[in-house]
């Protein structure tokens, strides 16, 4: 009913729905389902339409152009692809935007807006309690960004070469594996996109034997892992229509994939990766309470959020899961389940944890469809550990360690005079509280100085440890040299940490 109530209202309110079926924190995984195959059913513009596009916007460079066939291959709400040929004989696929849309967008989204404002401001209409617990006007607002987004060709145009640069080298396949199209800027604009045509078929129509089959689900998989937790900028499209098997390489040895269309795409600030890998890790090594705190941390709650509870719920979630076979444990129904528990709670996360999510489903849906006994978590494992290692050996992940450090020397430099503050207050009643007993100042002051030795002994055992950690980053080729501010670092805090350490122990000695 949804589904076609959205498809009704025109191409704003399908991508509406499209977007909504990337969020399993907003939905249940019965409107998930529904929404996901949600598209326009739009016939393709005639070509003389098409063609007057392209004359206004290409100008003088549509001469570079041999042919254009006239009947669209796809066509959907926000455009049609046609495909061409250069002079030099290149075949290339045309992307160009239907004329008016961003007005028709425009308008929706006013209405969207207005809606939202009013459902947000505590009235009593259906659906405020949604309001009250949600950011509507701010969901709006992410919504229209990132609609907007898909509707300038040149920022599509820029992510294929983003995407395309970051998959062209990898550990975790060969060179030549994994190819995206080439972009052809000087015959784009912000409403028409020429790309490499790439040649292929789908990968559940590709004839390749079962172990073939096994090897190109890990390699999806591992190109999506590698966007995700080490590029920190990601395909959030990867449908089966987004790949397609090219065969395989020169030697018949290495099979190749091709992945299209990089219109939506997400991109993962540092604390936010951090924060999923943790939600991840914590999810693979069954630890409910890291993946209770890394939702916490993620989400924003209006309301008061109980996270003994969330932490038990995490716990119940993780040990029916862990029950099963390694290998028949799905990861997206694991993360679905993952992500009803702060929807009960009203807890709204990011959306990009929806795109990740939804990433990751099409993705294992592909994998299974080609081998259905094809084990994400085991694939995907290896490249989180990989992302943990980068963040801790990384030179940025050295240099905050050493500023995480610093602080924490602070706070237990200041630790004494707080608790001397706080007695005092105590003391004047200024806390509500008076209290005193026979003996009190003697045993402030052995307190005070026990805190204080205390203070400098998890100061020095903290520098060791963190100058380990440094000197743990090192590379370890040979003839490798560590950056010179890793290695001053690392050997200060062994220093710092040994002399107070030293020091301490001799003044236990003498006492």
């Amino acid at each position: 009913m949804l589904r076609q109530i959205l498809i009704e209202l025109g191409p704003t309110f399908v991508k509406l729905g499209q977007l909504l079926s990337t969020r399993p924190d907003l939905l249940g995984p019965e409107y998930i389902t529904a929404l996901e195959t949600l598209q326009s059913d739009v016939p393709g513009l005639p070509w003389a339409t098409i063609k007057d596009i392209l004359k206004a916007e290409l100008g003088e460079s549509l001469g570079q152009f041999a042919e254009i066939e006239p009947v669209a291959i796809a066509a959907g709400s926000l455009g049609q692809v046609h495909r061409g040929k250069l002079l030099d004989g290149t075949v290339v696929a045309l992307k160009v935007q239907r004329p008016g849309i961003r007005r028709t967008i425009e308008e929706d989204l006013g209405g969207l807006k207005a809606i939202a404002e009013l459902l947000s401001n505590g009235s009593s209409l259906p659906g405020s309690t949604i309001g009250r617990a949600y950011d509507l006007p701010g969901l709006v607002e992410e919504f229209r960004n990132s609609l907007i987004d898909e509707l300038d060709f040149c920022r599509e145009a820029n992510n294929t070469d983003l995407l395309r640069k970051n998959l062209a080298a990898s550990s975790l396949w060969k060179a030549g594996q994994v190819r995206l199209p080439q972009v052809y800027h000087a015959l784009s604009t912000e409403k028409v996109l020429t790309l490499e045509w790439i040649e292929g078929v789908k990968l559940k129509d590709a004839a390749i034997t079962p172990a073939g089959k096994q090897e190109v689900a890990a390699l999806a998989t591992r190109v999506m892992m590698q966007q995700m937790f080490l590029n920190r900028f990601f395909h959030a499209d990867p449908h089966p229509g987004n790949f397609l098997y090219l065969g395989c390489d020169d030697n018949g040895e290495n099979h190749r994939i091709a992945l299209l269309d990089c219109g939506m795409v997400a991109m993962l600030d540092p604390r936010t990766q951090r924060i999923i890998t943790d939600l991840v890790v914590g999810i693979v090594y069954e630890q409910p309470r890291q993946v209770a705190q890394a939702v916490r941390e993620l989400g924003f709650a209006r309301l008061e959020v109980d996270i003994r509870a969330l932490e038990a719920e995490f716990d119940r979630l993780l040990r029916r899961f862990y029950t099963r076979p390694l290998e028949s444990i799905n990861l997206t129904e694991l993360l679905n389940e993952a992500l009803r528990i702060p929807r009960e709670k009203q807890i709204q996360m990011p959306g990009t944890v929806g795109l990740f999510v939804k990433a990751i489903a099409n993705v294992e849906g592909i994998a299974r469809q080609l081998d259905p006994q094809f084990s994400f978590v085991e694939v995907a494992r290896p490249v989180v550990e990989k992302s943990l290692q980068q963040r801790l050996l990384s030179a940025q992940g050295g240099a905050e360690l050493a500023r995480s450090s610093l602080y924490f020397s602070q706070l237990a430099l200041d630790f004494p005079q707080r608790l001397n503050v706080l007695l005092d207050r105590l003391e004047r009643s200024e806390l509500g509280l008076n209290w005193r007993w026979k003996g009190q100042e003697d045993f402030e002051k052995v307190a005070r100085r026990g805190l204080k030795q205390l203070s400098l002994g998890i100061i020095g055992v903290g520098c060791l440890l963190s100058g380990a950690i440094l000197m743990a980053s090192f590379p370890t080729e040979l003839g490798a040299v560590p950056p010179r501010s890793l290695f001053f670092w690392s050997q200060g805090l062994l220093v710092t940490g040994a002399g107070v350490n030293f020091w301490l122990v001799l003044k236990l000695l003498r006492s």
